[in-house]
């Protein structure tokens, strides 16, 4: 089930927030937890058992932690638990792409040719939810959250439906308290609603149609597509991804919004960034702080030496690359974005500096537009030959219809993503929360009729 799915929005969302707000607080939990493992088992129904096994063993894990003051027990514990969840990702998501590697290696050097494994399927959001299960782990070792108290708010902090698919990846100690109890004012279903508007016309009028034109660009059995619509292709995606995940984001901050959660943000202006270390603090926020806090501070973060520090922001990109999906095209995107990184360390970034804001700011953008073919190609291969028609401005095109809604949409996506340097400096009015929400209805009643009537086109990050 998806948010843009007409089963979610006039089914599933309208029934569980009548019953939210008719219900007594103390029911509240009860019925969410309910209605998030339903919309998580409407299309994982296998998952789910082995999420909520796992669920389980973390919170027995943790009470194990929480009852011994011994260090070494209680790295014995936290390990374990790290391990039960990162070996749940290696299953589901690693290990088809792992015995890949081994029968090719296995007929490169031994000339044995082993039998292929069985497929896996994917679970939809697994990264997310191991790594949030993780936060929890860790956490609580480190002493900077508590155990949960009930087991329902444990596994409601999993499974809150909201952000449950997509993020943002949440840690249980900055949610505890909301889980215990929160507020159901008015404002909150007026403001959450609003945000959820705006997701879902991010998603279903631009996103969508601009993976049109992407699909179009990328079409593996089309041929080379050309210099131009090459670069076009790779912009298109470029506002895909971005319109995509946070709408996303847009719709999972507005839900929990409404039902008195506050989610952290998710994305914040990215494409006005000046170089790659800028790009990802505005950047899927969640996940390069998680990055941050278990990773790269762990090994040493900025406290070792030159050579070290940029060891470890390879490190941290290879892991964010293969996050995001087992395949080579990931991890060489990964590898891309540490090397740029590494420049910025070096040069590059005194270089960006002193340029005008909006170059420095375009430079970065048509470099990490270029790191976005790796993303989206389905091979290295496929990606290469991408690559070298975006190289060739001789290149001529081969035939594509761009039609005027679809450059509309570009240049409106476009313009999105700069406005907020075209912002006035001096504070304007911000209207009332009910005119906001009359006004967003227009935009609900459009998008909602778009995705009712075009083909099922899911979010990108499901993948992940």
């Amino acid at each position: 089930m998806v948010f843009t799915s007409p089963l979610f929005l006039f089914g599933f969302l309208p029934a569980v927030l009548a019953l939210y707000a008719l219900l007594p607080a103390r029911f509240t939990n009860g019925v969410l937890l309910v209605a998030s493992i339903l919309f998580y088992a409407w299309g994982e129904p296998i998952f789910v058992v082995f999420a909520l096994g796992s669920a389980l063993l973390d919170l027995g894990i943790v009470r194990l932690m929480a009852a011994t003051a011994d260090v070494r027990r209680r790295r014995r514990l936290v390990a374990a638990g790290v391990a039960a969840n990162l070996g749940l990702l290696a299953y589901f998501k690693y290990a088809t792409f792992a015995a890949g590697v081994g029968r090719s290696l296995a007929a490169a050097t031994l000339g044995v040719t082993l039998p292929p494994m069985f497929a896996i399927a994917l679970p939809i959001g697994v990264s997310f939810i191991v790594f949030e299960k993780i936060t929890y782990i860790v956490d609580v070792y480190r002493g900077v959250g508590s155990p949960a108290r009930r087991l329902r708010d444990y596994l409601l902090y999993v499974f809150l439906f909201p952000k449950l698919l997509a993020g943002p990846i949440v840690k249980y100690h900055d949610i505890a308290g909301q889980l215990a109890a929160r507020s159901r004012r008015f404002e909150d279903w007026t403001e959450g609603f609003t945000r959820f508007v705006f997701g879902l016309a991010k998603k279903v009028l631009i996103a969508d149609t601009m993976a049109e034109v992407a699909d179009l660009a990328f079409a593996p059995d089309a041929g080379p597509p050309g210099f131009r619509l090459a670069w076009l292709g790779a912009v298109a995606f470029s506002l895909q991804i971005y319109f995509d995940f946070s709408g996303y984001s847009d719709m999972a901050i507005g839900l929990a919004r409404v039902l008195g959660f506050r989610l952290m943000e998710n994305f914040d202006r990215p494409y006005l960034a000046v170089g790659f270390g800028e790009f990802w603090r505005r950047w899927h926020i969640s996940l390069s702080t998680w990055i941050r806090d278990y990773l790269y501070l762990p090994l040493g973060g900025n406290r070792v030496g030159p050579l070290r520090l940029y060891v470890n922001l390879w490190i941290c990109f290879l892991v964010s690359g293969l996050w995001h999906g087992a395949a080579w095209t990931f991890v060489v995107w990964g590898a891309y974005q540490g090397f740029f990184l590494t420049l910025e360390r070096l040069f590059l970034g005194r270089a960006l500096a002193r340029l005008p804001r909006a170059l420095g700011a375009l430079l970065t953008f048509t470099a990490v537009t270029v790191g976005w073919v790796l993303f989206r190609a389905p091979d290295l291969v496929a990606a290469a030959r991408y690559l070298a028609a975006m190289a060739r401005p001789g290149l001529p095109a081969r035939f594509a219809i761009i039609t005027p809604d679809q450059w509309w949409t570009l240049a409106a996506g476009l313009l999105i993503c700069a406005l907020p340097a075209l912002r006035p400096r001096a504070a304007t009015l911000r209207p009332r929360p009910l005119a906001r929400m009359a006004a967003a209805l227009p935009l609900l009643l459009l998008a909602a009729g778009k995705a009712m009537t075009v083909t099922y086109n899911p979010f990108l990050y499901f993948r992940f």
